[in-house]
Formats: C-alpha cells, structure tokens, sequence
C-alpha cells in the first residue's frame, strides 16, 4: 500500500505504520480537546496566583488607599484566611473537574475512534450490498466499475475487471497489458498497442456503453494508459443529498439507494478527516428593487433546479428499487442514463410485475396455495414501486410549475433592471460592497463540529449495534444480513445528514450544488484491519491530496449571469474568472458572444430546462388491476 507521507529526517527510523498510528492519534486529541478542555496544569497556577500574591496585594493596596494606612496585623490574619479558604476550594472544584472531566475526555475520545474506525468498514460493507443487490450482468459489471475505480489496482485487477465487463480474454489481456507499462512509464508502447487495437476494442466499448456508460468510461481510461489519479478524486452521485433529504422529509427509506448511502458515507469521512469544499455564490447590494428582483429571481431559480433535481431522483430511486428485487426486467440503474431510459425500463418492469401477479393470483384462486407466499411478495413489491412512482409524476408536474414562476420572476427582473444603469447590474470586481459580487465559502467542519458530529454517530452506532468487526456467516445468514443491513444503512445516512445539517446546512440548495460540483477523495487506500489512529492520518492525507477546482462553480456562475441576468460578461470579468478559478477562456468567450448576440434578451428562446422532462403519466390501470385480483386471491380460504 502506498503511503501518501514524505520521509523527514527525524522520523527517518519510523516505520510507515508507526508514523500513520502517531499523526493519526495526534489529530484525534486534537479534535477531543476542542470539545473536551482539561487544562489542569494551567488552572492550577491561575488559582494559586490569584488566591495567593495577587489577593493580598491588592487587599494591601485597597486598605492602603482606603484608610490611608497599612492593614493591621488583624486585617492580615482576616485576608490570609480568607485567601486560603478560597483557594483551597478552587484547588478542590479543579481536581474533581480533572478527573470527571477526564472521564469525559475518555468518552469522547474512544466515540470519536469509534466513528473514524467505522465508517470505512461500513464504506466496505455497502459497496458489497451493492454489488449482492444486484444480479447476473448487472453484477459483475458494478463489481468491475468498483476495481477499475481503485487508483493502486494491480494490472491482474485491471485484467479481470476488463473480463467482467467485456467478456472476452484476448481484450482483457491487452488492457492488462497496457497497465503493465503504464506502470513503467513506456508511453510509447501504450501508443503503439492503441493504433493496434483499437478498431478491435471501440465497437466493444461502444456497445457496452449503451448499459453501463460509467463503467464503460473507466475501461476507456484505462485503455488509453491512464489511472485514476488521487488528486482529481472520484465523481460525486448527482442529487445523493436531496434522495436522502427526501426520505428523511417524507418518512420512505425507498426514496433513498444504496449509493445515496455510500455516497453520504465518503462524505461524513471526508469532512471529519479536514476536507474544505469550496463554494461559490453571487449576490446584489444596491438599489432596494433591484436587489428584491434579484432575490426572487434567484429563490425561483434555487427552486427550479431542486424540483429538476428531485424529478430525476425519484426517478432513480424507482429504477434502483426494481432492479434491487428479483424477478423484475431491471438488473440495474447504471449512472449516466438519461431519464427517459430510466423511466422506459422501470414501466417495462411494472408491467411486466404486473402481469406476473395476475397469473399467480389465478394460479392461488384454483387450488395452489403454495403459491400464495410468492403472489403476496409480489403485490407487496408493485405497491412499493407504484407509491414510487406517484412521487415520480407529481415530482415532475413541480417542474413544470416552478418554470412558470422562474419565467415571471426573469420578466420582472429584466423590467426592473432596465430602468437602471448598466452600473448597477455589472459584475464588480474591485473593491466596495455595492453592486453584484462574486462571494467565496468553505464547506467544513471544525474541530468542535467534528467532535460532535462524532458524538452523534456513535451514539447512533451504539443503539443500532454496529459493530465494526468482521463477522463470519453462512450463506444464510449473509443473505438474512443483506435485508437488515440495507436498512440499517440507510438509516444510518439519515442520521449522517442530520448530524452535518447543523454544521453545514445540507439542506439549502446552493450547499448542495456545492457538494456536488466537486469530486470525493478517494479512500480506495483505507483497509479493515487498519487501527483508528492510522485511518485518521490516511483519511487526513487523502482529503489533502484533492485539487481544489472551482471551474466547474466558476463556469455555472457565468452560464447564470448571461443567460438568466442578461450580465454582461466584460473582458476583465472572463480575465478574472480564468486566472482566479481556472474557468476555460473558451466558454466564457462563448458566453460573451452569446450576450453580444442577444442584447435585449428573449425568454422565449430560454427554456431553462437543462433535461425536458420525461412524460410519466397516470398509473397505469393494469397495475391496480392486478392488486386487486391479488387481494381478492389471498383473502380466499
């Protein structure tokens, strides 16, 4: 295992090991401590200066002053015993706090080790839910996407995902073999093997695409010589946090999936071990009307984008729910697919489920009671997907509905801003408080909100009874395991989002675009059998090895700006926004000309949806056919 440290000096007699258990045990005290203080040493020397010299000085002083002559010996005696008496008490009040305090430091300390120790097991054990969710194709390709994502897999790992994914030995060999001199650093021969192979290999990844396009992406990567590097950090899910807020909001685990929960626990983990997402967010301070046009303009755009977001999110969570039953037409809900074949599959499955119940309900009504089990399982999995899917219609008739609003807030705001100069709605780059700004924040956690966020989850570790050791099973176990820890896990998210909420608000919108807009750290490095202290220090360097890149934040700010508040995008604006955030020059040219293009502005020609929405429609009547026929068949004797 690669350690991400340099060597110094003096620890050049370290082991890495040792070195991960001592810097990693450094930052768990420092978290404890920031919650936990129990300054003893220092306490004690306030107390007995201030009980002793500094007492009687000035009760010197104020008699001194006072009576215009020296204390007597009987004022002396009066303040030695007084000073005693107090300090005394002092001394005592501090020692009872040193070891209840310290009690309490424990405590602290020993949930925090939980936690940091936990989460990357439970990280492991997710990724496995996964993975046994699934079935057939559907699971090896997700297993082999989980491989290729892993920055240090051997070329034997990387040959075998290519086998799981492509089914075919020769090209695996060849993708195994590109890895071997990646690793060697011989670009030439890389060169070579693709002008070689690459007719061969393109129509394979081309048809793969079409079902697992993320996975497709790696092997690609892979193909091309390239690696997964520590510094760019692993995509984000899209909407994870508004799946999650969701389930939370309406009380339905089955808005939630697995990778909602996997991706919360990366998160927890990455904030916890010091990661610093950057966000940026424009605002307006000038004229009153203008900057209310401009607030409501921008609420109507926040809620927009989250009722989008919470369309193609029920939509998944559906797809995800199918394809995690078996007996349906999904095997899965690769990422990357578009809305309309995530809905076209799931109403595939739906039928399908549904004409599977009429025949089981038939078969129960003549006499095969021992079908009766089976009809019941399958009426129980239709209701879930058609209660789904009812959140997914009435998801996307709120898109709809928040577009007209986003259209009468853009009216109001471009007749309101045409009444003022072209001062007044620029982009102000130097420096003042007036006009419309770019703000910068950080998304992160101090050492006291780590302390608490930990307190939090350990709490709830302890009352779910998550153990972090491994546990042997049979095969029946592990598959009574598979239904209890789906739903421990996504309980277990619920309460990740609510220990963040009152750190960092996950839940306002510009927060989770924030989130979203940047890559995870990859904790591929991190192992079971690794101590807490050593998790800490490796999860410390991972969030580290992350580039900070704003591009992305930098490019959808400017997008805004032009498009929705007719911002004119002036030359030191694009200057400043490729030099401080590493914006492309070329899309921001493009965002100018599109401004010079269109001076006055046309909704009309501006629909604001990024993704028509897919046409879901009513419940089909066949389902709620076929439930009744189920009823009817097992209400018989």
């Amino acid at each position: 295992m690669r350690l991400p440290f340099r060597r110094s000096r003096s620890t050049s007699h370290e082991t890495p090991q040792v070195r991960l258990e001592r810097e990693g045990r450094d930052e768990i005290n420092r978290i404890t401590q920031a919650v936990e203080k129990v300054p003893w040493s220092i306490n004690l020397l306030q107390i007995l200066w201030t009980a002793g010299p500094v007492t009687l000085l000035g009760a010197w002083g104020g008699y001194l002053l006072g009576y215009g002559r020296a204390p007597t010996t009987e004022n002396y005696i009066f303040f030695i015993t007084y000073t005693v008496i107090t300090g005394a008490a002092g001394i005592i009040a501090n020692v009872v706090h040193h070891f209840t305090g310290a009690r309490k430091a424990e405590k602290t300390t020993a949930k925090i080790e939980r936690v940091i120790r936990t989460l990357p097991e439970l990280l492991l054990v997710t990724r496995d839910l996964i993975v046994e969710s699934l079935e057939g194709d559907a699971r090896r390709r997700e297993a082999a996407a989980m491989l290729l994502r892993k920055q240090d897999l051997s070329p034997e790992g990387v040959e075998l995902a290519a086998l799981e994914l492509l089914n075919d030995r020769d090209s695996a060999r060849i993708i195994g073999q590109i890895d071997i001199y990646r690793r060697v650093g011989l670009h030439a021969r890389i060169r070579d093997m693709i002008a070689l192979y690459g007719e061969t290999l393109e129509p394979q990844f081309t048809e793969l695409s079409e079902a697992a396009p993320q996975a497709t992406a790696l092997l690609r990567e892979r193909f091309q010589g390239h690696a997964p590097d520590l510094r760019h950090g692993v995509p984000r899910d899209d909407n994870f946090i508004e799946r999650v807020l969701a389930a939370i909001e309406q009380d339905n685990e089955l808005l939630m999936t697995l990778q909602d929960v996997e991706e919360m626990l990366i998160l927890a983990f990455e904030l916890i071990s010091g990661r610093k997402i950057p966000m940026l967010t424009f605002e307006y301070r000038g004229r009153w009307r203008l900057a209310r046009a401009f607030d409501a303009l921008e609420q109507a755009r926040a809620r927009h984008r989250i009722a989008q977001a919470t369309g193609l999110s029920r939509l998944k969570a559906l797809t995800v729910y199918l394809a995690e039953q078996s007996g349906t037409l999904v095997e899965d809900a690769a990422s990357g697919l578009r809305a309309e074949i995530l809905l076209s599959r799931s109403l595939q499955a739906m039928d399908a489920l549904a004409e599977q119940i009429q025949h089981l309900a038939q078969a129960v009504a003549e006499g095969q009671h021992e079908r009766r089990g089976q009809l019941r399982h399958k009426a129980d999995l239709l209701t879930n997907a058609i209660r789904l899917y009812k959140s997914v219609s009435s998801a996307y008739e709120q898109v709809g509905r928040h577009h007209v609003q986003l259209l009468k807030m853009l009216e109001r705001w471009e007749k309101i801003s045409a009444e003022f100069a072209d001062a007044d709605t620029r982009l102000r780059l130097g420096p003042g408080r007036r006009g419309l700004r770019i703000r910068e924040h950080v998304i992160a956690l101090d050492d006291e909100a780590k302390a608490r966020v930990c307190k939090h989850l350990a709490d709830h570790l302890s009352r779910a009874g998550i153990e972090h050791r491994p546990i042997k099973l049979t095969y029946g176990e592990r598959e009574q395991r598979l239904s209890v820890g789906v739903d421990s896990a996504k309980r277990l998210a619920i309460e990740i989002a609510l220990a963040l909420e009152p750190h960092i608000q996950l839940s306002r919108p510009e927060v989770q675009r924030a989130i979203n807009t940047t890559n995870a750290a990859d904790f591929g490095q991190l192992e079971p059998n690794l101590s807490a202290a050593a998790k800490a220090a490796l999860g410390a360097a991972m969030v580290k090895e992350v580039d900070v890149d704003l591009s992305r934040s930098a490019e959808q700010l400017a997008l805004a700006l032009v498009r929705h508040y007719r911002v004119e995008l002036e030359p030191a604006a694009i200057d400043f926004l490729t030099e401080q955030y590493g914006a492309r020059e070329s899309t921001l040219r493009m965002l100018s000309h599109y401004h010079a293009t269109h001076p006055q502005g046309d909704p009309r020609n501006v629909s604001y949806l990024s993704q028509r929405p897919p046409a879901v429609g009513a419940v089909h009547r066949d389902w709620y056919r076929a439930l009744v026929q189920a009823r009817r068949a097992l209400d018989r004797r």
